[in-house]
């Protein structure tokens, strides 16, 4: 268990970390807007990627609990046929686009494809076969972050991580089902087989779309914003704020591995009613992540000072500014732990999905006024009310769980 424990942190530490360094890489040797635009293109492949892949990975890991191997067999084979007509979908829409088409249509092929390497992904965190899922995954880490330095130093400008991502997609795919096994792959990718009975389908079709809010929820919280940057102030405000946004987005990559350690202490915690020792697993995890936003906020500064070209220097005001709400942000992913062990997962899609669609509404609309700064402070203020109302909601449920349990 240990040794899938530090697998799975490794894997993830360098999923997160990769990119990372890949980014501010390509900022330096690229202009500012055409890092603008580099950064929309990631923005519009992660809404993308939202939609075609329709929550498969969420769904597989309960279903595979869940259902008989025959039932998980032809439920998955029917999510993917869903993922299909979604991307077929999406292609004719994105057709439309005569400026954009050819992007778009990459995006949406890129999608596609890892949405099949994610499912497998899903699989083999069930199966507990940690070492294919870490060879997977790093395998579309690594290559992404080579394939784009590849093509930046070629001189594709912001397109770089495109065409990297289309390599890298299908080289995840290749590797991913190689390790799935060719007759398995092949298996539920069998769509002649598939039971098409209106009901399953529909069953499908919903417990997917349960997942979608609060999917879209975050991907607005952490894209739609650079979004209505590049329409409001243009590109190359846009690639001053990503050069920002990159540098505080650490706390939220801290975060993230920090749960693959806690959860499962937590979990046994809530299971056992043992308010104590979850009082200081979060407390434990909340200073570290105080402490890392000092650490990220002076050395985000110096590093955009000494290493980035004058044409950055606002930067430097937005990651002081950014610090906060991404904090605030990662304090989100800890508590919401809570909520989802206690079975209130409807109660953070909901929230997260209101508070941050009336975000990028205030934003959208306000944005020439109050220009990035009043941007990130709308975006705080929407991140303390997420915060408390979490916070308020998990006190409640813990203190109902404590009571059904001395009972």
């Amino acid at each position: 268990m240990l040794g899938n424990l530090i697998k799975y942190a490794f894997s993830e530490g360098v999923a997160k970390l990769a990119p990372f360094f890949t980014t501010l890489y390509v900022a330096k040797f690229i202009s500012v807007e055409s890092f603008g635009k580099y950064s929309l293109v990631i923005v519009a492949y992660e809404l993308f990627f939202i939609l075609i892949s329709f929550n498969i990975q969420a769904t597989t890991r309960i279903d595979y609990f869940k259902l008989t191997r025959a039932s998980f067999l032809n439920s998955k084979r029917q999510h993917l046929i869903i993922c299909f007509f979604l991307a077929i979908f999406i292609s004719i829409l994105s057709s439309a686009s005569n400026e954009y088409a050819y992007i778009l249509i990459l995006l949406v092929f890129s999608s596609l494809t890892r949405c099949i390497s994610v499912f497998q992904l899903a699989v083999y965190q069930c199966e507990k076969s940690a070492s294919k899922y870490v060879i997977s995954n790093l395998t579309f880490t690594i290559s992404l972050s080579v394939f784009t330095l590849i093509f930046v130093n070629t001189g594709c400008e912001y397109l770089s991580w495109l065409y990297g991502l289309l390599l890298a997609s299908l080289f995840q795919l290749v590797v991913s089902s190689t390790l799935f096994g060719y007759v398995r792959t092949v298996l539920f990718l069998s769509f002649n087989r598939v039971d098409f009975n209106l009901d399953s389908f529909k069953s499908t079709f919903v417990i997917a779309l349960l997942f979608l809010p609060q999917a879209l929820g975050w991907w607005l919280k952490l894209g739609a914003d650079r979004w209505v940057i590049e329409q409001g102030l243009g590109a190359s405000i846009l690639g001053e704020y990503s050069l920002a946004f990159q540098f505080a987005s650490v706390l939220l990559i801290a975060a993230t591995v920090i749960n693959l350690v806690l959860v499962p202490e937590l979990n046994v915690s809530l299971k056992n009613c043992n308010i104590k020792r979850i009082k200081i697993l979060i407390s434990s995890a909340i200073l570290f992540l105080v402490l890392l936003s000092f650490i990220v906020n002076y050395a985000g500064v110096e590093v955009i000072r000494k290493v980035y070209d004058f044409e950055y220097k606002n930067s430097i005001q937005y990651l002081e500014f950014l610090i906060f709400p991404f904090l605030v942000q990662s304090f989100v992913l800890i508590f919401s732990n809570l909520l989802y062990y206690l079975g209130k997962g409807a109660f953070m899609a909901k929230i997260i999905l209101v508070t941050f669609t009336l975000q990028i509404a205030i934003n959208y609309f306000f944005v020439e006024y109050f220009h990035v700064s009043g941007m990130i402070l709308v975006s705080l203020f929407a991140n303390v009310i997420v915060f408390m109302l979490i916070v308020v909601k998990s006190i409640i449920e813990l203190k109902r769980e404590l009571k059904s349990y001395l009972i």
